[in-house]
């Protein structure tokens, strides 16, 4: 008899010994740490795969039609609300969604292929509940050990809501009184003859820590480039990865000569159960008939809009914020911000477009383009409604080629300088890698995910370990830690 067995990823390590049966298992989930503890634990004894080989393929299979799909969703619930959530934006970096997606269409093809029993170890629920909708339609039978009473599901979902509303309005409150004690508001009318612009930049603990002179993160020179052309320039900070206190951030910020406008100083305290409501109506859109074929995957994005709820990422205040500002008659002649097409960024340029329709909005290329990463892609007509800026600056010509392939209006992408990353252009890491002249120079710049880190790792470690004429160079990113790093190094 054709069986499957279905295995939560928390307790996999304890139940597979138990279930006693000579079957391979496909690790469903991107926790590459947990997988690597799983592969050594029942080495020679229990195959633990993952989907290497099959991934990509079956990615690349479904990509068009899921952006076609979300493309159709984005339309169907056009609204301030919708574009507030992950699923608007289809960054696979910010839901597990497309992850879940693919994996379930992988399975569909190993079981088409495989033999009659097969494991796989999962992590989803709505994911294990398709996987066993998909199996039982193939003739499999299906042994599901991943029970979970949908009374403490929910119990549990609300415990972790609650939390994360109380945590957003302590944070609130900690960001209001440190602004008000450290900084004072900025004022509603322009010098005369200047033009003022609003850059909305991330504000991270590199920024601040030991560091005498605010540098701009993601601008680069360009605020002082527009001080020195008679601008006035107000820095609108994005606060992430921060380990220091408010007021320790607050200080910094008021030694500078740069200035820098906090929502704090303008909202009322209305506002933020208002921020509060809208992303409770944002989290509470139920989907419907989510199909790619005939597969349905409602379950998966159902789940997906559960996830977000209250999440602190996307209780953004500068929206609110330009409300404010409109009624008490500030100016302003334009907007810049980081351009990664995420979330954050919709709602942002919707309360521009709404409050401020005279001022430009301009956004910069903020990081390489990746293929995969589908918030880089609009589908087929979406750019007539989906939240755009009047110009995207592309850091070269290269990069305007690939976003108008991938959808962008050509109108509205520009050929510019690379800001952020200025230091390729440094002598100083070209010199060090100078140093080991008689090996070849291997860099591996990591990006914001330990696991993506961990599998980087261990893959150039296996292609290279037996080779002497590698020097490895790892540039780490400011959201890992260097501590786990090193520990999975040793």
């Amino acid at each position: 008899m054709k069986q499957i067995i279905l295995v939560p990823k928390r307790n996999a390590a304890l139940l597979i010994p138990k279930i006693n049966d000579s079957i391979s298992y496909y690790y469903l989930n991107d926790d590459y740490a947990c997988f690597l503890e799983l592969k050594e634990k029942f080495e020679d004894k229990i195959e633990i795969r993952n989907l290497s080989g099959i991934f990509d393929e079956v990615f690349q299979e479904i990509k068009e039609p899921f952006l076609e799909l979300i493309t159709n969703l984005n339309k169907k619930y056009h609204s301030f609300e919708w574009w507030g959530g992950e699923l608007a934006s289809r960054n696979p970096g910010a839901t597990p969604l497309l992850l879940n997606i693919t994996y379930l269409f992988s399975v569909k093809k190993i079981l088409a292929s495989l033999p009659e029993k097969i494991g796989f170890i999962v992590c989803s629920r709505a994911l294990s509940d398709c996987i066993k909708t998909l199996a039982r339609a193939e003739g499999f039978q299906v042994r599901d050990y991943q029970v979970e009473i949908i009374f403490f599901g929910i119990i549990k979902r609300w415990i972790l809501n609650e939390f994360r509303f109380l945590r957003f309005l302590k944070e609130a409150l900690q960001r209001r009184k440190a602004a008000i004690k450290f900084l004072t508001p900025l004022p509603a009318q322009k010098s005369l003859h200047k033009k003022r612009i609003i850059i909305r930049s991330w504000f991270t603990e590199n920024t601040f820590d030991k560091v005498e002179i605010y540098k701009d993160r993601n601008f680069g020179p360009l605020p002082e480039w527009l001080l020195s052309r008679n601008y006035e320039v107000w820095i609108l900070p994005m606060f992430f990865n921060l380990s220091s206190s408010f007021e320790t951030v607050f200080t910094f910020m008021k030694k500078q000569k740069q200035l820098f406008i906090l929502p704090e100083h303008y909202l009322k305290l209305f506002d933020y159960f208002e921020l509060l409501y809208s992303n409770y109506k944002t989290y509470n859109i139920n989907i419907e008939n989510a199909l790619i074929g005939k597969t349905d995957l409602t379950l998966l994005f159902n789940e997906a809009v559960e996830t977000h709820l209250f999440s602190s990422s996307l209780l953004n205040l500068c929206n609110p914020m330009l409300k404010r500002l409109k009624e008490k008659g500030f100016e302003i002649d334009g907007f810049y911000y980081p351009f990664e097409n995420n979330t954050p960024e919709k709602q942002f340029i919707l309360s521009c477009r709404k409050y401020f329709h005279d001022s430009k909005l301009i956004a910069f290329q903020h990081t390489t383009f990746f293929p995969n990463q589908l918030a880089y892609h609009l589908g087929h007509g979406e750019a007539e409604f989906h939240p755009l800026p009047d110009k995207i600056v592309c850091s070269g010509p290269i990069y305007a080629e690939l976003f108008e392939k991938s959808g962008f209006p050509n109108k509205i992408l520009v050929s510019g300088p690379n800001l952020r990353f200025g230091a390729v252009h440094e002598d100083v890491a070209i010199n060090r890698i100078q140093l080991c002249n008689s090996k070849k120079a291997l860099i591996l710049p990591l990006t914001f995910s330990h696991d993506l880190a961990y599998e980087l790792l261990l893959k150039v470690k296996e292609t290279i370990e037996d080779s002497n004429d590698y020097q490895v160079y790892i540039r780490s990113h400011p959201l890992l830690s260097k501590n786990k790093l090193t520990t999975f190094l040793e």
